[in-house]
């Protein structure tokens, strides 16, 4: 699973590794055989700085537009089984205002699946090209109550222009990347690779990021909810497996990200959902 090299030439971005608000659930829930005691869970969002496309989010966290979405029921029943706590100042949007960048100064946010922990803030970014899997938005179309058994709250990505949206197809655009088939190079200079990892999601995707060789970070949302995962070959507990929309696939996807861990030694790799990752790059 070794990857190819970075090219001197490749333009060199920034990455900044941010949170938007977290769930409340057990360690058990993440990792089945770990102890059944409380953890925060982050909902990490990615920030990246590329010197000549601008301002890249991946992924938007959580919002507080949550509690609007899941006040009444049966939506409700989300928020009881993984209670979330986010503020104001915790919205993706607020963070990025406070180190000088608005809404307008955001020309992308690529969207590694349409769960609420992920799109969560996406309506405040209508001025960006949105990216999102053709297949995730498709199944995303469907009624609220039946995606709410997924994890999908349809009111908090249903208000983006239809005008900016880009959905991308990896089946018909994508090419290899070394061990990947069917990735996609969003911007043609191979600094951010696309690649598909479906499983909790129909449509999701990883993203890899490139500024050098001994710099690279594989950001790949909820391949798998902790490191330990991929690492113990081990997923999480019957009641994690129900939000995955192919559970099979999901942990099939383990040995994939621990070989490819093995291989490229400076590689980075960081699930959206580990408390490891969450004090490794942010901890307060």
């Amino acid at each position: 699973m070794k990857l190819p090299a970075v090219p001197e030439h490749t333009p060199k971005c920034k990455l900044t590794i941010m949170n938007a608000g977290f769930c409340m659930t057990k360690k058990s829930h993440l990792l089945k055989g770990a102890d059944k005691s409380n953890v925060s869970v982050p909902a990490l969002f990615f920030l990246i700085e590329h010197p000549v496309h601008g301002n890249i989010l991946f992924d938007t966290g959580y919002s507080t537009r949550y509690f609007e979405a899941t006040k009444a029921f049966p939506f409700s029943l989300m928020n009881k089984i993984t209670p979330v706590k986010i503020t104001e100042k915790e919205n993706a949007i607020s963070q990025l205002l406070e180190n000088n960048l608005t809404s307008k100064q955001i020309q992308t946010v690529i969207l590694s699946h349409l769960h609420a922990d992920h799109a969560g803030g996406i309506a405040d970014f209508n001025h960006s090209t949105i990216y999102v899997d053709k297949n995730e938005w498709r199944y995303g179309q469907q009624s609220k109550l039946k995606l709410l058994w997924k994890g999908y709250l349809r009111q908090m990505y249903e208000k983006i222009n239809l005008s900016s949206l880009e959905q991308l197809d990896f089946e018909e655009s994508g090419h290899p990347y070394g061990p990947f088939g069917n990735t996609i190079d969003l911007l043609k200079d191979g600094t951010i690779i696309l690649v598909p990892f479906p499983g909790h999601a129909i449509g999701q995707f990883g993203l890899l990021l490139n500024i050098s060789n001994q710099e690279r970070y594989f950001l790949i949302a909820d391949s798998a909810y902790v490191r330990d995962n991929y690492q113990m070959n081990q997923g999480g507990s019957f009641l994690s497996r129900l939000a995955h929309y192919n559970s099979s696939q999901y942990e099939s996807n383990f040995p994939i990200l621990q070989q490819t861990e093995i291989d490229n030694p400076n590689l980075v790799i960081i699930p959206s959902h580990d408390p490891m990752m969450y004090q490794q790059f942010i901890g307060k």
